[in-house]
């Protein structure tokens, strides 16, 4: 019998040997599907019947690094048999190709079917895509990275989910504890704090701050924020109860990305620090600060994430430290678990959630351009390693 899985997907101090442990696990692109008219549907069969065609379905957002765009309603799947298992994603940046690649590794290795739905980072948009998921009857487990937390649309939809009998569980941004099983991911307060200390070794000085993001209430932005401060410290701070000099939202839009951080540029003269909080807000930052020499002089980019234009971005020493995490384990281990909740497969819960605990940090990785930079630490590795390990995975970014 085929049991299907729905995952909906865009932190205490971790030992060296912990962060090495969760990056050494070692997950398969999917193909899009898509709404059309039935005329076409029809027209499509029969040309299909004529010519013998094989599947010439699309893959969504194309191979794992790719930028490829896909709409909210955009999906990508991988057939097989075993549960089957849905990725709904906060956003849609090509970290989450990462995250598809681990998903259809474990699919293949543990015996499941996976789909990923990418959000445009709109919270109506998640509700919608939860809706359609409660809509399945064969579908017996979802996973979403929570676009915002404290959503009441989206944390009812969840427990719908759950009384609906479907597994449900959290990933990469986590929601409220009673709408999910589990959380897999980073946890970001210790990624924040790893970020802020990453500051605090390249600018002891301290600095004034402004920070980027899609959308500040997301929990996983939230607490990098509130990493990032304690982590850094009192002179990071613009006063005890102002933490950064202006927060720039752009609601999961390239081109607002982009026009926020020009937008900085010239209302905040004085700040010193530049924060990415979401993966593709890097790209942007290092684009715009280093037009210009002096500004790039002073200030101090610090980021999360490796996306596929920030890779060449920090080995060209245009952004100073990114704290990367690990989606490729993300996709990995969330399918495993979604599919043990599935089978009440109690030795694999007990494996992956020891002693009742409901969460799995999949670590971080802090990567500087070059191994003389002042960011010192057993976490901390440079690019030229970093790159390694993502030709290793098959991956361009992370």
């Amino acid at each position: 019998m085929v049991l299907p899985l729905v995952m909906i997907t865009d932190r205490p101090s971790i030992s060296a040997a912990t962060l090495r442990s969760a990056w050494g696990e070692s997950v398969v692109s999917s193909a899009n599907t898509r709404r059309v008219p039935a005329f076409l549907l029809v027209a499509s069969l029969l040309a299909c019947a004529c010519a013998g065609c094989g599947d010439t379905t699309p893959e969504v957002g194309g191979p794992p690094g790719s930028s490829g765009k896909t709409s909210s309603s955009s999906s990508s799947s991988t057939g097989g048999s075993g549960p089957r298992l849905v990725f709904i994603t906060n956003g849609n940046s090509d970290w989450w190709n990462a995250v598809e690649k681990g998903m259809t590794d474990s699919a293949a290795k543990f015996g499941a079917q996976v789909e990923m739905r990418r959000n445009e980072g709109d919270t109506a948009g998640q509700i919608r895509l939860l809706e359609d998921v409660l809509s399945l009857p064969d579908v017996k487990g979802v996973a979403i990275s929570v676009m915002q937390q404290d959503s009441p649309g989206i944390a009812d939809k969840m427990k719908d989910l759950m009384k609906d009998g479907k597994v449900v569980i959290a990933i990469d941004s986590d929601g409220q504890p009673d709408t999910r099983r589990a959380y897999v991911g980073t946890i970001n307060r210790e990624a924040g704090e790893f970020a802020g200390r990453a500051a605090k070794q390249l600018r002891p000085q301290g600095g004034k701050v402004v920070a980027f993001v899609g959308n500040s209430s997301a929990a996983n932005a939230e607490d990098r924020r509130a990493g990032f401060f304690a982590g850094a410290g009192d002179k990071f701070r613009i006063d005890a109860k102002h933490d950064v000099l202006e927060m720039f939202e752009d609601n999961v839009n390239k081109s607002k990305a982009q026009e926020n951080v020009q937008t900085a540029i010239s209302k905040h003269p004085d700040a010193t620090v530049y924060l990415g909080i979401w993966s593709y807000n890097a790209h942007y930052i290092a684009e715009e600060v280093n037009k210009f020499p002096e500004l790039r002089k002073k200030a101090t980019i610090v980021t999360f994430d490796l996306d596929e234009l920030a890779v060449q971005d920090l080995a060209e020493g245009r952004i100073d430290v990114t704290v990367c995490q690990n989606p490729y384990e993300m996709g990995y281990r969330g399918v495993r678990l979604l599919k043990a909740f599935i089978d009440d497969d109690k030795k694999t819960i007990d494996e992956m959630l020891p002693k009742g605990t409901d969460s799995i940090n999949t670590g971080v990785r802090v990567v500087v351009p070059k191994k003389d930079s002042p960011v010192k630490g057993d976490d901390v590795i440079d690019i030229d390693t970093m790159k390694k390990w993502l030709a290793e995975k098959g991956l361009q970014s992370t």
